[in-house]
Formats: structure tokens, sequence, C-alpha cells
């Protein structure tokens, strides 16, 4: 496939402590795909990734003739077009939909408990803040300095600067446990989430799942002690790949238990968080108070990225053919259904082609807040 492939081989940057860069990791390992790695650093962040692409985030990608892939999700998406063996979006196109939806929830809402479990308990913020202060190594900042900053700052801003407070630090917290509760039986009873062979929804939780939850010194030993399957899924997706599993796929309908706890949650907590966040956006609020079915945040911040990531789901959604819907909407209609996502019609969040991958390198030069503090997602 790579003699076929003019793109290749590929440079990723990562971090091996990174949500996302795990995420890509694990997919470009199941599908083959020809890469090395580069473990960015605080000098790389700045004079490569943003020097060229305008975003201070990993994982990035550099192809062989110099353009460049960013956001894990687009760039996995990128790679199904070109990589077209054991894809990990379902042919069946309710499926598909089905599997982006999770994918996105797994990605955007476990956020917030990832921060949680990383930067409160003691021992995981203790061991996370001394290995990040190693690896990025910002020039003129001593190592201690930014293993004391690093988790004050990510507690601030994704945490307590983001709606968490003593009302609903509890739950947030929970939001662990639940998915623990939900993916435990599933992955007794088959190897991935939908059935033989990983899915896009394997890749959106492997996200927190590995690199947070995974391996994090306090989520870990409650993963390994309450949901020992969910543990060896962590695993067995790490060391999956495509040619092993073989080209038959067997895919399952996401019914019954255990999926009725996490279509509750996605219908009655992410989709409407995704609503009320366009909406703040359509009005030019950088706030919001938001009210979901066992959820709510006071003043969490408006998320641009977010309202793209409604906007993918709502021409997803738009694209499927009567019958796909059909199934659909009666699949989900006991959990409240898609009012959620069909409200308000699509509210654009002014992207434009941000996200049309690949792109040409840039020429773009960070601030200096954004060289020592980082930059917001969005």
């Amino acid at each position: 496939m790579s003699q076929q492939d003019p793109h290749a081989p590929y440079t990723v940057y990562k971090m091996d402590v990174s949500y996302f860069s795990g995420k890509l990791e694990a997919y470009l390992r199941y599908k083959g795909i020809p890469h090395q790695s580069i473990e960015a650093d605080a000098r790389c962040l700045d004079g490569v990734i943003y020097r060229h692409t305008g975003v201070k985030k990993v994982p990035a990608v550099r192809t062989a003739d110099n353009q460049w892939l960013f956001d894990s999700t687009p760039t996995i998406l990128w790679f199904e077009e070109h990589y077209t063996a054991a894809p990990v979006l379902p042919p069946d196109p309710a499926l598909a939909f089905l599997v982006r939806l999770i994918e996105d929830y797994a990605d955007e809402w476990l956020w917030r408990p990832a921060m949680w479990w990383r930067w409160v308990p003691r021992a995981s913020s203790l061991a996370l803040g001394r290995r990040i202060a190693d690896n990025t190594r910002v020039p003129g900042l001593p190592r201690s300095f930014m293993a004391w900053f690093f988790p004050r700052r990510q507690r601030q801003t994704w945490l307590w600067g983001d709606g968490v407070d003593g009302g609903n630090e509890a739950t947030v917290r929970d939001l662990y446990l639940r998915e623990l509760e939900f993916l435990q039986p599933l992955l007794q009873a088959q190897p991935f989430l939908l059935g033989s062979h990983p899915s896009l929804a394997d890749f959106g939780y492997f996200a927190s799942m590995f690199r947070h939850f995974g391996n994090d010194p306090d989520p870990a030993e409650l993963m390994r002690r309450e949901a020992p399957a969910v543990y060896a899924w962590t695993a067995r997706l790490w060391d999956s790949s495509a040619d092993r599993l073989g080209a038959k796929q067997q895919w399952i309908w996401p019914e019954g238990a255990p999926w009725e706890g996490l279509w509750e949650r996605i219908l009655g907590d992410y989709l409407p968080y995704l609503r009320q966040n366009a909406l703040a956006f359509s009005r030019r609020q950088r706030r919001f108070d938001f009210a979901g079915r066992s959820i709510s945040f006071r003043g969490t911040v408006t998320h641009q990225y977010r309202v793209w990531c409604r906007q993918q789901l709502q021409r997803a959604w738009a694209a499927l053919a009567a019958p796909a819907r059909q199934r659909v909407v009666e699949l989900l209609a006991p959990y409240g259904g898609l009012d959620a996502l069909e409200a308000d019609g699509e509210i654009d969040a002014g992207v434009g082609d941000r996200y049309a991958l690949p792109r040409a390198p840039g020429h773009f030069r960070p601030s200096l807040a954004i060289s020592l503090f980082g930059q917001p997602r969005d």
C-alpha cells in the first residue's frame, strides 16, 4: 500500500501522555500505515508544528510530500480514503452514523472526567506534572516550575474555569465510572465495541481510556480492579492489526443492555450540550449555563470547535437515506431521540476549510502567550 501512496511515509508528531496522540497512533498501527513518530517538546511544538499549521497541538502529521494533517478525527477520515482495507466505518450507513456519534461523544464528553482523574487525585497530578515538565522543557523555565504550574493550569482551564464546581464535581468524576459500567460487560462479550474489528468508535474511546484512564496512576488502578475487560481491550486495540484480524468484519447493532446507559448520556446530556453550546456561539456568548438530563454546568466556556463537531454530525445525519434514518430513529426513540441534534438547524462554526486536509505548510509565529501557556483548543 505504501508504494501506491504518494504521501507516505508519514511523520507523526505526538506526545506519549496525549489524549489524542494515543488515539491516532493506535489507528495507524492497526491499519499498518507507514510512519515514524517524533516525541514533541516545547521547541517542536512552537518551531515545527505551530510554524507549519498554526495549531500548537499534537498529534500532527507531515506527509512525505510536505503536506500537513491535524486534528485526530479528520486525520483518520482522510487516511480512510487512502487505506480502504478493514474500514473503521461500517458499510451499513445507519451503523456508520451511530459510530460517528459515539466517537464524537467519546472524544468530547469524556474530556472533563479525563481532566479530573489526571489533575485532581494527588498521585496522578504529581506524576503527570513531572512527566510533562520533562517532555516540554520550556527554555528558561525550570522543570520544578513547570511541574507545579502545568497541573494548576489544566485544572483551571478544563475544570474550575469551565463549569465544574462543588455542585457537579462528583458527577464529573463519576462519568468515568459510568463508562466502565457500560464498557465492561460489552467487552467481556466481544473483542471490540461493535463486533469483530475496531471501529471509529473504538478509537474515539481509546483516546481517554488508554493515555489517561488506563495509564495515569489513580484511574488505571480503578480500571484494573473494576473493569479488567476494559483494561484488556486497551492492550488488545493497541496491539491490533487489520492484517491479522482478516478482511471479514462482523458488525453488531448497538441495542439492548448494556447500551441503554450510553444512549441516555448521549441523547440526554451530550447532544443537548452541543446544541446549547452552538446557540451560545451564535449569540456571541463566551460562556453559558448548561442544563442536561443528569448534569449541569454554570458558566461553561463556549467552544467553537464543538460547534463544528455538531455541524459534522448534522451533515452526516442529513446525508442518510430514509430507510437508514428510520432505523436510527427507532433505536434512539426510547432515549429521547435526536431532537437536540436537529433543533435550530445548522449553526455555522465559521471555520471554513480549516479541517480540509491535507494542508500546505504555512508560516506562523506563536505569540509569547501561546509559547508560554499553550493554545486553547479552539
